[in-house]
């Protein structure tokens, strides 16, 4: 094929193509495998619901798109049960409608190939794990522990050599049935600590035969044979890609090294591979692939070697890149978060750091986003905040916080055709209120829009100075919807509340309220004393202050001053109250947080990983948890409580903040019932425990169906 061919503008190396074997990809983006789990429990097949999200990727742009693996045998390729699958001809046609789907839109089809080794739950199948080598219980090694249902696992068991050609000639079947499908290449996952990884790794290899440890000739041989025997079947020309770890950190002195992967490198490109995406690995630590989460809930100290923290974890694969790329002729190919800074992606490029970047919470957030990047359109693309909804869920299909497509039913980003125009009164500036807003204007209604703040975004201001701007930056969304309604010509009336008055000056043929939860109106006994500073009274405070510094430069001045005691008891232990507790930690307040919720509402609302590494967090800075208690008396000096040992207690504070959970606010729309013809409620105003992934979905919904 002739050589890639450069566009002109600010991101002409990011958008001109480049060749993967005998594959041009249009230009220097791909989708990398993360799984999606919207082929969940499908008897094996493919499902109309993951082939929309994959076709949604491949028109909005981007040049390869890498699908998720398949198990590529039985139950024990697979991390869980339930994956769609490749190991069997009957499985082709569905496959083949996945691989249409995505090249008919001028995209690279790439589907990747793993086994998932000791990944594998044996809690869900009751099969026993395989690796490399034999090796004790995760339990005893791990330094990280948020993934519970790994630290019960058993030893894993080690591979026969026999066992071990009979899973390179499955890797192999399945790549020549993924070709037969019309996939374009394939990505041999030899990364993280999946099984492919746990041979080349010396961390976890301690064979002594030809696929031991003493050579990266016995080391690689698995992976060089998985290529040579696809290469063999397929022909030279058919793409193979190998996801590698081109360096190990936390593994005792016996990770894969830079100088070692190097030479790794070699040996594949040498077997025939045509690509490869590079990573860094940490055992047990998923913040490897979420670099921002370094930075939460804050700093990591040291931050783990051979990464490139200039942009606080953006693009800090581009070292290990560019070393391997100096070994290799072949394209580099990396994750990164690159759309938190497309300039530096563009950068690592033009400096031949990196050949081919990968996005995926971005292409989460927005399908059309390297589209969006061609037309010049970056105003336009719905942010990534980096809030860990999509990809922390556990075993439920991904969603997303700003893109309500995103693990739907629906063809993205199409909505029904207007049969009626009709004006729509928005009532709430939140994220509900802001979505509901856009929506319906984009589908052609005459939209007004109501804030009682003199701002939008509402709540989503305050949580910015609780939260901070890094790594999870809630004004993007603002600012997002601030220019899509701008650009939708939605009449926005500030420092105005909605009641029944103006809803009769506007006259609305429909009103959507989202004016957010009432406050609780739990009374504990002493809840009038001095000692309590109310949710209420936050509130108003930064909603003031909003009005004259932006909430990062807000967050920043709450560090050296907030209106509250030295010692401070919070009660609450949802997502509110365990954010609450890290915002005033973290300006030099103690902290003690008490709760008498449920044990399984304790961090309700957070992602998995925020939930884990918060509590660890917790416990480094000696902060006070009491669960399970029983409120009994609030003083002027503190808050009485029963343990659950039955004894009671004396908790002294400076301050005391209640942060109950949150009741629905039907009140407006009562008053509105017959004023106005259709009346919606929608987001917490409605369902009290609704985030900001809940609120999007919902206004997206109803404005979609006016």
């Amino acid at each position: 094929m002739a050589g890639p061919s450069r566009k002109s503008g600010r991101f002409e190396y990011l958008l001109s193509p480049i060749d993967i074997g005998t594959v041009r990809l249009k230009n220097h983006m791909y989708k990398p495998a993360a799984g999606t789990k919207l082929f969940k429990d499908s008897d094996g097949y493919v499902t109309e619901r993951g082939m929309l999200l994959y076709e949604a990727w491949a028109k909005g742009g981007v040049g390869c798109v890498v699908v998720e693996s398949p198990a590529i045998a039985d139950e024990l390729s697979v991390d869980t049960i339930g994956k769609y699958s490749i190991n069997d001809d009957k499985f082709i046609p569905g496959l083949a409608q996945l691989a249409e789907r995505i090249r008919k839109h001028d995209s690279i089809a790439f589907l990747q190939l793993y086994h998932a080794g000791q990944w594998h739950l044996r809690d869900i199948t009751g099969l026993t794990p395989v690796s490399s080598s034999a090796h004790p219980p995760i339990s005893e090694f791990a330094s990280v522990g948020d993934l519970k249902t790994l630290l019960t696992q058993p030893p894993c068991e080690e591979l026969s050599i026999e066992k071990i050609e009979i899973i390179e000639q499955q890797f192999i079947d399945a790549a020549v049935r993924g070709a037969k499908a019309g996939f374009q290449g394939v990505d041999v996952n030899a990364g993280a600590n999946h099984l492919l990884a746990s041979f080349v790794s010396r961390h976890w290899n301690s064979r002594t035969d030809r696929y031991g440890c003493e050579s990266f000739e016995n080391r690689t041989r698995i992976v060089v044979n998985i290529i040579q025997g696809i290469k063999k079947r397929l022909g030279a020309d058919f793409p193979v890609m190998v996801t590698m770890n081109a360096l190990e950190n936390g593994m005792e002195g016996d990770g894969i090294t830079l100088e070692e992967s190097a030479e790794i490198a070699k040996t594949y490109e040498r077997a025939g591979a045509d690509a490869l995406q590079v990573r860094v690995y940490e055992i047990y630590n998923r913040a490897c692939y979420w670099l921002e989460q370094y930075y939460y809930p804050e700093k990591r100290d040291p931050l783990p070697p051979g990464l490139d923290f200039r942009h606080k974890g953006i693009g800090a694969f581009n070292l290990v890149a560019a070393a391997t790329k100096k070994a290799v002729s072949i394209p580099i190919m990396t994750p990164g978060k690159w759309d938190f800074h497309l300039d530096f992606a563009e950068e690592m490029i033009r400096k031949g750091h990196v050949d081919i970047v990968g996005i995926v919470r971005g292409l989460f957030a927005d399908c059309e986003l390297p589209n969006k990047i061609a037309q010049g359109r970056l105003e336009d693309i719905a942010p990534c905040t980096a809030c860990l909804t999509c990809l922390t869920g556990g075993m439920s299909p991904v969603r997303c916080r700003i893109n309500k497509f995103l693990g739907g039913d629906k063809e993205y980003f199409t909505y029904p055709k207007l049969a009626k125009k009709k004006k729509v009164l928005v009532a709430g500036a939140g994220p509900a209120g802001l979505e509901a807003a856009r929506v319906a204007a984009l589908r052609g209604h005459d939209v007004v829009l109501y804030s009682k703040d003199p701002f939008l975004g509402g709540l989503m201001n305050m949580a910015n100075i609780v939260k901070g701007s890094y790594p999870e930056d809630l004004r993007k969304i603002v600012n997002y919807f601030t220019v899509q309604l701008k650009k939708l010509n939605v009449k926005i009336v500030k420092g105005t509340e909605v009641t029944p008055a103006v809803a009769d000056e506007e006259r609305p043929d429909v009103a959507i309220l989202a004016t957010g939860a009432l406050l609780s109106d739990r009374i504990i006994p002493g809840s009038h004393h001095k000692i309590i500073v109310s949710d209420q009274l936050l509130r108003r405070i930064s909603n003031l202050a909003i009005r004259f510094v932006s909430p990062a430069k807000l967050s920043k001045l709450t560090e050296l001053w907030v209106p509250i005691g030295r010692s401070v008891l919070i009660m609450g232990g949802d997502i509110k109250g365990l954010q609450l507790g890290e915002f005033l930690l973290k300006r030099g307040r103690k902290v003690t947080i008490v709760t008498d919720e449920p044990p399984d509402q304790w961090g309700e609302g957070m992602p998995n990983l925020n939930n884990y590494k918060l509590n660890v967090w917790f416990a480094e800075q000696d902060i006070e948890i009491i669960r399970d208690v029983r409120y009994e008396e609030i003083t002027p000096k503190g808050l009485i409580v029963t343990t659950k040992e039955g004894q009671e207690r004396f908790l002294q504070a400076d301050s005391i903040i209640p942060v109950f959970p949150l009741r629905a606010d039907e009140d407006l729309r009562q008053r509105l019932q017959g004023a106005v013809p259709e009346v919606f409620s929608i987001g917490a105003c409605r369902n009290p425990k609704a985030l900001i992934v809940d609120a999007i979905a919902d206004a997206s919904e109803i404005a979609s169906s006016i």
